[in-house]
């Protein structure tokens, strides 16, 4: 190109590829992360579409969030102390449990105290295939939807009961107590009292999600024997179980 028009062309800088700071940014945020987060993230991906299919499949009902208020029950003292419902996720659910399960422990039951619709106890029987599995809830509507979320399974050995936390007492053996954080410490407290004489005969371990209240349990006998603060979840013994 010749003339005055090859002159105003040159004035112009030639164009360059720009890449937001945004993306840079975020390239080094993820790059700083440990491998495990990474791991992590892609295994929460891979059980959310688990979770998904196998509710779908059969029909299940799991999700929904119900305010404390709403729930019905006829213990009303309990249900004063106690905390909205919600779903736990099988992600994390997974994840605690095999930290119980590293300790060596060879479980018969599994217990999930303040079940809801039941998705702990189906998804542990599904993942580790406990012996017995136990989930006890005071509201009966709810236990009514856990049995017919069961019912559409194959599952055998699960055992959806109606019964109060102040007063129910765990089952003979080495247990798995798991609990997301289904009421405040004055109930857990009762709980605890209630059952101090079986964690003192068994090896038996609470699974506490969402560890709220981890100091109460602490204040009557137990102890922590491992955390994750990323996840806020604990696993718990009581100091004068047996050590075999």
């Amino acid at each position: 190109m010749h003339g005055p028009f090859r002159a105003v062309i040159l004035q112009f800088p030639r164009p360059r590829l720009a890449v937001p700071r945004f993306s840079i940014t975020r390239v080094r945020e993820l790059a700083s992360r440990p491998l495990r987060d990474h791991l992590e993230t892609l295994s929460w991906y891979y059980h959310q579409a688990e979770y998904l299919a196998f509710t779908r499949r059969h029909s299940m009902d799991f999700d929904g969030f119900i305010p404390r208020e709403q729930l019905v029950t006829e213990s009303k003292d309990s249900l004063a102390h106690s905390n909205n419902y919600r779903a736990y996720s099988n992600f994390q659910l997974k994840l605690l449990l095999r930290e119980a399960l590293s300790t060596g422990i060879r479980f018969e039951n599994f217990i999930d105290v303040g079940c809801g619709k039941g998705q702990p106890c189906i998804f542990a029987k599904k993942y580790f295939g406990f012996p017995n599995v136990y989930g006890i809830d005071f509201s009966k509507p709810l236990i009514d939807v856990a049995r017919r979320n069961l019912a559409k399974t194959s599952y055998q050995s699960i055992f959806f009961l109606l019964a109060d936390a102040t007063s129910w007492k765990i089952p003979d053996g080495d247990s798995l107590v798991f609990l997301f954080n289904p009421f405040n410490a004055f109930i857990l407290e009762q709980f605890l009292q209630s059952n101090q004489e079986h964690f003192a005969r068994y090896r038996s371990l609470i699974a506490y999600g969402f560890d709220e209240h981890r100091s109460t349990m602490c204040s009557r006998g137990l102890e922590v024997i491992f955390r994750s603060y990323r996840h806020q979840h604990s696993i718990l013994q009581y100091r004068g179980s047996p050590s075999q």
